[in-house]
């Protein structure tokens, strides 16, 4: 690729269609069946350099299974004035099909003093007419002058508050407020929580309900719960308390939720525990892989309005 003071979008768009070229060329196609080129979306990540490298391609690879797209993957790491970018495919064959899926990869390595200039070589690089998604893991960027230009690249955002140096509350919410679709996935991560809270709430409107979470301070996930029951049941009081005697390992997440007298839910890691009477019943709860959430999040091309209720009263 050219230098970092002359990448140029075109020459990456150029190399893309060449390398294409070169990959429909590869193989007589009577006998391997082919190549299909596959597209549904732009998703551009923004990772830090030190990330595991090998954990975050098969994330992403596995995740352009389910949701075929160009995929940009910029690295960004300290230093000054490095900007070098490259671009190769991620193929597959379904089962029982002779012919190959493929997809687009561009990948940019960028100090952060290059984000400016980051967002102006990703920015056409995007397929045309088709949503972008920007996946935010980098916690160099959150705190880069240059954020603004980055998110105007996508139209949905997803984040994870979970992860250390991620977007606040009050950024996420600025999100929002900026007309982004935004996803967090500390909030998916609540899904099947949610699914049998709302079960054995249905036609209750209980006075009080405690949620309490491991350790000393609550977590995104907490706080999210919390919110959620409060907006849902706007007459109960939902109220959280720390757990410091729990030897639950996810400090900041919530651990029991208790329901008036009568209902008391365990949570526990595959699972949950509860109490509805006198019988103890026990519901499976598998922990959601980071591939499986954001598959989920990708999934929604619109404004989860549960979602911004729930962000809404924690960042009133």
């Amino acid at each position: 690729m050219p230098t970092a003071t002359a990448i140029r979008p075109d020459d990456i768009l150029k190399q893309l269609s060449a390398y294409w070229t070169d990959l429909g060329h590869a193989g007589d196609p009577e006998e391997t069946g082919g190549l299909l080129r596959a597209c549904s979306k732009t998703l551009i990540c923004f990772a830090d350099e030190e990330e595991n490298s090998q954990q975050l391609s098969e994330t992403l690879a596995s995740l352009m299974r389910e949701h075929p797209c160009r995929m940009i993957v910029v690295r960004l790491q300290d230093g000054e004035d490095a900007l070098a970018a490259n671009v190769s495919s991620q193929c597959w064959m379904p089962f029982g099909h002779r012919r190959q899926i493929c997809c687009e990869l561009v990948e940019v390595t960028a100090s952060i003093n290059r984000l400016a200039d980051v967002a102006s070589i990703v920015a056409p690089l995007a397929a045309a007419d088709l949503p972008r998604v920007i996946l935010l893991r980098s916690a160099r960027i959150v705190r880069a002058g240059a954020l603004r230009k980055i998110l105007a690249l996508g139209d949905k955002i997803i984040v994870d508050s979970s992860r250390q140096g991620a977007p606040g509350f009050g950024e996420i919410g600025g999100l929002l407020d900026a007309g982004h679709t935004t996803g967090d996935l500390a909030w998916t991560r609540l899904t099947p929580i949610r699914a049998l809270l709302a079960q054995l709430l249905e036609n209750r409107n209980p006075a009080a309900i405690v949620i309490e979470y491991a350790g000393k301070e609550a977590g995104p996930e907490a706080r999210y719960l919390q919110a959620w029951l409060q907006t849902s049941l706007p007459d109960s009081q939902v109220s959280l308390r720390g757990n410091a005697t729990d030897g639950h390992r996810d400090h900041g997440k919530p651990v029991v939720v208790r329901v008036d007298k009568d209902i008391l839910v365990r949570l526990c890691e595959g699972g949950a525990e509860y109490e509805a009477g006198p019988i103890v019943h026990r519901a499976s709860m598998p922990p959601g892989t980071e591939e499986q959430l954001l598959n989920e999040e990708l999934g929604i091309v619109v404004h989860d309005r549960v979602f911004e209720r729930a962000l809404n009263h924690i960042t009133a």
